[in-house]
Formats: C-alpha cells, structure tokens, sequence
C-alpha cells in the first residue's frame, strides 16, 4: 500500500515538473525603432506600410504563458497577445504572434524572466523594435 501511494506521489510530482516556470510578470515599458532607424530600417526593399517610428509607452503583462502589451498609443499595432509556450526553459527563444491585419510578427527573448528586454520584427520588415523595461 505504501509502496502504491509512494509511487502515486512520484508520478503527481512527475507530472508537475512539467508545468511552466515562468512565473506572471508585470512592468512598465517602452517599444521603440532599434536605434532609432525609419521607414527603410536596415535598407529593406519590401514595403508593408509605413513603419511608425513614435515610441509606444505600455504596460507588459506575462500571466502563465501568455504574454500582453497594452498601450494607449493611437497607433495601430502598438497592443498585442503572444503565446510564450514556444520559449526555451531558460526563457530564451522566439514566439510567433498575428496582428490584427494577420500579419505575423516575432518577439524575441534572451533567457531571463520577469521585466526584461524583448525585440520585435515583422516577417516582410527589415525593422526592428525593442521593448525595454522603464522605471
């Protein structure tokens, strides 16, 4: 009996390993142009739309493995939801997010968690923009 119960635990305990570490996160933050660049970002030939090159001030809100920045800014696209299931254990890697005109965009992330920088690309933009923790 003992030795079910015992194994029944180990198994539970097994089982709970496997849920993700990141724990929930909230900070202030900023996204902006990676230095500073514009619309031909890195000299990209292929348009999307103009890039909009006004910082985007917001909140970054990482509950389980979903991951939320909310801002004000009338400008479209400066909100957005990705799924962080697709980061190493280490909270390294890249996640795929849509925007609201279906177009993917990616965040990448070196390991860490919690309030960390994070950079964002578009899959047809040579632009960068990086989300940096303010204070």
């Amino acid at each position: 009996m003992r030795l079910g119960l015992f194994l029944t635990t180990l198994i539970g305990l097994a089982g709970v390993s496997h849920i993700s570490s990141a724990a929930d996160a909230t900070w202030a933050a900023v996204g902006a142009l990676e230095n500073g660049m514009s619309t031909s970002c890195g000299g990209g030939t292929v348009s999307t739309g103009p890039e909009w090159t006004a910082p985007a001030r917001g909140q970054v809100d990482i509950k389980g493995n979903t991951l939320t920045f909310t801002s004000p800014s009338a400008i479209p696209n400066h909100s957005f939801t990705v799924d962080l299931k697709g980061l190493q254990p280490d909270g390294s890697g890249k996640v795929v997010g849509t925007d609201k005109n279906n177009r993917e965009f990616y965040l990448t992330f070196d390991p860490g968690s919690g309030a960390r920088t994070f950079h964002m690309t578009y899959r047809l933009k040579a632009c960068r923009r990086v989300y940096t923790p303010t204070t």
